[in-house]
């Protein structure tokens, strides 16, 4: 009995060039390693507060901004996870078509996912520009790779004609269903594998840039040189934190902090100190990162005044980003302050204060937050070992014998 043939078989063959293939499957690789570095800062940016990435240039062009937006993030997994997803996806396609001696589904397949790709650019970059008003570098190239590898499979699709090609995609179910329910089912499973294995270490942080720490019944006021202390009156160790309130690596790092404080409460003193990445009240900026930097600081100091700085030091890491939207009475209301003493100080005396600290930091020559500095010397980001060596050593000569 004679088989029947299929579309690819019954069809003229026509001679499909492999250079476009080729080029097409250098570019998934190119994306592919783009992917893994965009995944990479993605992690590093949630989990090392001391991290900055080579394409934070500055606050329009920035990876670092990019990676920290919520719209990173698609269906529990990070876009650059689906990235890599995608052009392993793409790359097998591209082989597909340089081993077949008759590739027209492979062309089809390859302009459904050429589409797929560029329309996800366009939606991308809209986002990008419009609502996080930054861009990352990094996501740009792979943008362009979305059009080359397009602009390729338009091009393997040349003998055959666009419409010739595209026809192929509602045939192959007719003509080929197991193995079509196959390869989808591949694809399926591995994306249903993506969003339930990769870890959301994304949510620890920001769950931890959230929360209210419960507020220990610690000694605590300001010290002699400026600053608010929290911890013991007789430290072993006295850490000086110069942070901005709006800076996620700050939020992590204080966080990390307090908890620190309440491990070592007699031998740990913790000061604030406001170092605000705004250049209204920052001179040393010349491109605005965070606009209620300095407010935020501004407030902190206004409720030092009525013995409230700690609880809306708290309060400010996890709310300074929303300030612009909220009136004085409510962030008043919200820390538990008196309104109209929140405002006349913020005429004044609360602007005054955090001018003081940066002109410490300016003096200190800190490079970016949060710095850390400990018996007079500096440190970017995150705490020097021995500091945590000299604590547990301490606690264990007081545990005794």
């Amino acid at each position: 009995m004679k088989r029947e043939q299929t579309p690819d078989e019954a069809a003229p063959c026509p001679r499909f060039a492999r250079w476009p293939w080729w080029v097409a499957l250098l570019a998934c690789l190119a994306g592919l390693w783009l992917s893994i570095v965009l995944e990479q800062i993605h992690f590093k940016i949630h989990t090392d507060p001391a991290f900055h990435s080579f394409c934070a240039i500055d606050r329009k062009v920035n990876c670092d901004l990019v990676s920290r937006s919520p719209y990173a993030v698609f269906f529990g997994v990070p876009l650059a996870a689906w990235g890599i997803f995608a052009y392993v996806l793409a790359a097998a396609v591209s082989l597909w078509g340089l081993r077949s001696r008759w590739p027209r589904l492979a062309v089809a397949c390859g302009l459904a996912l050429g589409l797929l790709y560029v329309a996800a650019s366009v939606v991308l970059g809209a986002v990008s520009t419009f609502l996080v008003t930054a861009i990352c570098t990094l996501c740009l190239a792979t943008y362009g790779i979305n059009l080359l590898f397009l602009v390729c499979m338009l091009l393997a699709a040349r003998p055959v004609g666009l419409s010739a090609a595209l026809a192929e995609l509602p045939r192959a179910p007719r003509a080929r269903p197991l193995r079509v329910l196959l390869v989808l089912g591949i694809v399926g499973a591995g994306m249903l594998a993506l969003v339930a294995a990769h870890p959301a270490y994304w949510k620890s942080a920001a769950t931890a840039g959230r929360s209210k720490p419960s507020a220990p019944s610690l000694p605590h006021g300001v010290e002699p040189g400026g600053g608010h202390y929290l911890g013991a009156e007789r430290p072993l160790v006295t850490l000086v934190e110069f942070s901005d309130y709006e800076c996620p690596y700050c939020r992590q790092a204080h966080f990390g902090l307090r908890s620190l404080l309440e491990r070592f409460p007699t031998r740990l003193r913790l000061v604030h100190r406001h170092y605000p990445l705004d250049p209204s009240c920052n001179p040393s900026l010349e491109v605005r990162m965070h606009d209620n930097a300095c407010f935020a600081a501004a407030v902190a100091e206004c409720a030092g005044r009525q013995e409230r700085f700690w609880p809306a030091n708290d309060y400010l890491y996890a709310e300074a980003r929303s300030l612009h939207a909220r009136s004085t009475h409510e962030i008043a209301r919200d820390i538990g302050l008196d309104a109209a003493a929140l405002e006349e100080c913020l005429r004044g005396e609360g602007p005054r204060s955090v001018a003081r600290d940066m002109d410490e930091g300016e003096r200190l020559q800190l490079q970016g937050t949060p710095s850390l500095v400990v018996d007079g010397k500096v440190y970017l980001g995150s705490l020097p070992p021995w500091v945590l060596t000299r604590l547990e050593g301490a606690a264990g000569i007081d545990a005794g014998p």
